[in-house]
């Protein structure tokens, strides 16, 4: 039996429908060696603070992709409305 269990999954996604509605929720898979896991949901209000951990890093790649797209169609970077 192993018993070396790991974060295997974070899911955050924005709920449409149910309780929920209008609000963030998500579940966390750990799973081991042996193709067991367990799940633990992360409630609206917990949520919002992974996001928030996890905001900076969001931006910044959002940011990348954005100059990525930019460079792959051979535009020159686009700057404000102003």
């Amino acid at each position: 039996m192993d018993n070396n269990w790991k974060l295997d999954k974070i899911e955050i996604e924005f709920q449409s429908w149910g309780e929920n509605k209008g609000k963030y929720a998500g579940k966390i898979r750990f799973s081991n060696g042996d193709q067991e896991s367990f799940v633990f949901k992360i409630r609206p209000d917990m949520a919002d603070a992974y996001i928030k951990i996890m905001s900076s890093d969001i931006v910044t790649s959002a940011e990348n992709l954005g100059q990525r797209l930019i460079d792959s169609l051979g535009l020159k970077e686009i700057k404000g409305n102003g």
